[in-house]
C-alpha cells in the first residue's frame, strides 16, 4: 500500500484515515470505536491548549494536526457505519456559522462589538433549538440550560450554566453580592465542619453535608471568576502552574543543602517556600 500522494493535503489525510481502517491497515486503528478514542480526543485538545499558553508555534502547528486527525478519524468511523462523512461535517459547520453571522453575510443589524455579537448568537441558537424541538413534535419551552454537555469538566460546565442563567437576569448585580454570598457559604461550611465529631482531626472523614457546602463554594468561585472577567479553568490552571514552579524550586533548594523534605517541620518548609517565592519574583522583574 502506497502512502497518500494527492495534491490536496486534506485529501491525503482523509485517505490516510481510510487506509488505517482498511483490511490491510493498522490492527490498533481497526479495533477503535468512537468511544474508545475519546481519551485521545481529550488529550490532543489539552495539548493544543498547552502549546497556545506556551506560545510555542512549531508545536502548536503539530498539535493542531493531531487534533485535526481526531476529527478526521471520527468522520471515517461514522462513514463506515453510514452515519455521515467528512464533507457533510464541513458543509454543516459552514452553513451554521454563516447562519449565525447575519451581520457579516446578510448585512443584518448594526453590531459593532463582541457583546452585541454574543447576544445575537444566543438568540439565534435559542431559535434554532426551538425550531428543532417543534420539528420533533415537542413544542414545550426549551430550557436555556439545554445543550450543555454533561461530559464537560465540572468547572467549565459550571461556568456555562452560570453564564446562561445570567443572560436571563438571574445573577447578582455586582461583585459585592458575590462576596456577601461567599461569607454566608463560608459560615455554613464552618458550621457543617463543627458538627463533625472529628473536626479537630488533621484530616476530616467524608461528610455529605461538608461535601455539599464545599461544592457551593466551588460553584460560587466560578461565578466570582466570571464577574471578574476571568476564565475559571485558565485561572486555576495558572495557579497550579505557579504552585508547581514554587514547589519544584523549593525541592531544589532543599536538595542543594543535601537535605530531604520529609521530616522537616512546617515552619522550616515555609522558610524554603518563601525563599522560592522571592527567587521567582526576582526572575520576573
Amino acid at each position: 500500500m502506497l502512502p497518500p500522494h494527492s495534491s490536496s493535503p486534506i485529501q491525503n489525510l482523509l485517505q490516510l484515515a481510510e487506509d488505517l481502517r482498511s483490511e490491510n491497515g493498522c490492527p490498533w486503528d481497526k479495533d477503535q470505536t468512537h468511544a474508545s478514542v475519546i481519551p485521545c480526543l481529550l488529550e490532543e485538545s489539552y495539548e493544543v491548549v498547552d502549546t497556545i499558553e506556551r506560545k510555542d508555534d512549531p508545536h502548536f502547528r503539530e498539535e493542531l494536526g493531531d487534533l485535526l486527525f481526531q476529527v478526521v478519524f471520527h468522520c471515517q468511523l461514522a462513514s463506515e457505519r453510514g452515519a455521515f462523512n467528512w464533507d457533510e461535517v464541513v458543509s454543516e459547520i459552514v452553513e451554521k456559522l454563516v447562519r449565525r453571522h447575519p451581520h457579516v453575510y446578510e448585512s443584518v443589524g448594526n453590531i459593532k462589538d463582541s457583546e452585541g455579537v454574543l447576544g445575537q448568537w444566543d438568540e439565534i441558537k435559542k431559535k434554532e433549538k426551538a425550531d428543532k424541538a417543534k420539528r420533533n413534535g415537542n413544542e414545550t419551552e426549551v430550557s436555556v440550560l439545554d445543550g450543555i454537555p454533561l461530559s464537560l469538566p465540572s468547572i467549565q460546565r459550571s461556568e456555562k450554566i452560570q453564564s446562561k442563567v445570567a443572560k436571563q437576569g438571574f445573577d447578582w448585580e455586582n461583585v459585592s453580592g458575590v462576596f456577601e454570598k461567599f461569607q454566608e457559604e463560608i459560615a455554613e461550611l464552618q458550621e457543617a465542619i463543627g458538627q463533625n465529631p472529628d473536626s479537630g482531626a488533621k484530616k476530616i472523614p467524608y461528610s455529605e453535608s461538608i461535601e455539599e457546602e464545599v461544592g457551593d463554594l466551588f460553584f460560587l468561585l466560578v461565578n466570582l471568576s466570571r464577574k471578574l472577567s476571568l476564565d475559571p479553568e485558565t485561572t486555576l490552571r495558572k495557579a497550579n502552574e505557579k504552585f508547581e514552579k514554587r514547589f519544584r524550586l523549593m525541592e531544589d533548594l532543599i536538595s542543594k543543602k543535601n537535605e530531604v523534605m520529609k521530616g522537616k517541620s512546617l515552619e522550616e518548609l515555609d522558610g524554603f517556600w518563601n525563599q522560592s517565592k522571592t527567587i521567582l519574583k526576582q526572575k520576573t522583574v
